[in-house]
């Protein structure tokens, strides 16, 4: 997209001062039934329409040139000589000045100059800053079905996709983003912090959204999907702020598992694999590795087992199927006290996630006993690793704070300290096999080791004892923390979400 040349004009365009008014329809659109997607994109209109749509009609001009190979390009802020850099990615053309980014670059743009709005290289979509989502407009979409595409505006197959979106379009207020709480119905916490995970959880949100599954379309009396598309439909279709009751999907828990059943506390743990595996079911799901329901895309992910005989080094794997990762605490405790530590001591002791995580991926010797070799025959000793086979877009931590037992139950205290963003790939199974290679394999090099970063996108705490505590949450809107205690939801700092007692913590690719 480094060929669009927008004038110098474009500077012109100020950025539209927000108003809470609905837009009106445009006359001139060939959808009159649909409104703007945003009332931005109305307010950037009274600023200068003619250049704006002048500024985009450049731009999409240049995307439909077929004689023209147009890489993504753009020129890097970080370097001190601004070089063009080549990206696999979109790049974003400002409507409001000659300015053409990365995604990054795009926000710090709107930052530094306050031009909210930009056009994507690759369709041509239009961006909203303030939104921070890609938005429609009638007009600027009739410039794009006829310059951006082969067909015509006027085609049959055109004016087929104008019908569908004209039906679709509808004004929705830029802060129905979703921050609600959700009212206690009693000891109910533990739902509503699961339920606020999902609720901002971006691929979920945009399945229900995108009508999914639709509650009009079901039949089913105690559907748990469709009181998932309820409360997606309320929590985003709506500018609200009071709390929400989660009626629907109570009674379809309570309908679907006997042991939910009644106001006592539950494990938010458990009812999110609970949750997980009924809309699964709900949404299409097929028992083979490659469902595509929502869930599996979503949440879905593999453990291998390995398992290497220490008599003829023969080896075994097992795939285990996992929605979360459920890690130790005390075994990584107790391997950090030193012998004869004090109470206080041991109270003071702090671990962090990575240490987990290597707990749970390290080697573990398998004494005779508990292991037969299919190779050399008979019991001998192994050695046993675990790694990630492969990894979902959205990967669930379980710490283990609660141990059961016949005579009674504990919570484990300890802090887990945990970052924002985690490369997972040291603990993914190509490279486990790389370290094991470099072990048993004389004049093995690997190759640099590649990043596999997840970004922090949701924080689940429990406070106070196993029998009465109480469940909150913190989950990311954007660039934005908040946290959500029942019906409570306030505005929360990456310090207070950092400083957590974290029980359940989920992790989101930074890149898919």
């Amino acid at each position: 997209m480094d060929s669009i040349g927008a004038t110098t004009k474009a500077s012109q365009l100020v950025s539209p001062k927000v108003t809470k008014t609905k837009a009106a329809p445009t006359g001139s659109s060939t959808l009159p039934n649909a409104t703007f997607g945003c009332e931005h994109v109305q307010s950037l209109f009274k600023a200068n329409k003619a250049l704006a749509k002048e500024t985009y009609e450049t731009a999409i001009q240049t995307l439909a040139d077929p004689r023209r190979i147009k890489p993504q390009t753009y020129k890097s802020s970080s370097s001190e000589n601004d070089t063009i850099v080549v990206s696999i990615k979109p790049t974003y053309l400002c409507l409001q000045c000659p300015s053409i980014m990365s995604a990054d670059g795009r926000d710090k743009h709107h930052e530094a100059r306050k031009h909210a709005f930009t056009v994507e290289s690759r369709h041509g979509c239009l961006y909203c800053q303030f939104c921070r989502d890609f938005v429609y407009d009638p007009e600027f979409e009739k410039i794009r079905a006829q310059r951006g595409t082969k067909r015509k505006a006027d085609d049959s197959n055109g004016i087929e996709d104008q019908r569908l979106v004209a039906t679709h379009a509808a004004f929705v207020p830029c802060r129905a983003t979703g921050l609600r709480g959700l009212y206690n119905m009693g000891q109910t916490c533990f739902m509503s912090v699961i339920l606020q995970t999902i609720i901002h959880n971006p691929l979920v949100r945009n399945f229900y959204l995108s009508e999914g599954h639709s509650s009009r379309d079901c039949d089913d009396e105690y559907c748990i999907s469709c009181a998932m598309d309820e409360i997606f439909q309320e929590f985003y279709s709506a500018e609200k702020t009071e709390g929400y009751g989660a009626v629907s999907m109570l009674l379809a828990s309570w309908m679907a598992e006997q042991a939910l059943v009644g106001y006592q506390q539950q494990d938010a743990h458990e009812y999110m694999q609970f949750l997980f595996n009924s809309l699964h079911q709900k949404n299409g799901g097929t028992l083979s590795e490659d469902c595509s329901c929502i869930i599996h895309k979503t949440f879905y992910g593999q453990l291998q087992s390995t398992v290497r005989c220490d008599k003829c080094k023969n080896i075994t794997t097992a795939l285990d199927p996992v929605m979360d990762l459920s890690l130790d605490i005390r075994d990584v405790k107790k391997r950090k006290l030193e012998p004869g530590a004090s109470k206080a001591e041991k109270a003071e002791i702090k671990i962090d996630l990575k240490e987990c995580l290597d707990s749970f991926t390290q080697k573990e010797k398998l004494p005779a006993t508990d292991y037969t070799c299919q190779k050399c025959g008979g019991s001998q000793p192994a050695t046993k690793q675990l790694s990630i086979k492969r990894l979902p877009p959205v990967v669930p931590v379980h710490l283990k704070r609660f141990e059961h037992s016949k005579a009674n139950a504990t919570k484990l205290e300890t802090r887990v300290a945990f970052p924002l963003q985690l490369n997972l790939h040291p603990y993914t199974t190509r490279a486990k096999d790389a370290n094991n290679k470099k072990s048993f394999a004389n004049g093995f090099v690997p190759k640099a080791s590649p990043e596999l970063v997840y970004e922090l996108s949701a924080v689940i705490v429990h406070k106070g004892n196993i029998d009465t505590g109480h469940y909150i949450s913190y989950s990311r809107e954007g660039q934005d923390w908040f946290l959500f205690d029942d019906n409570k939801a306030v505005a929360a700092s990456e310090a207070d979400v950092l400083e957590a007692n974290a029980y359940l913590l989920f992790y989101m690719a930074r890149e898919l």
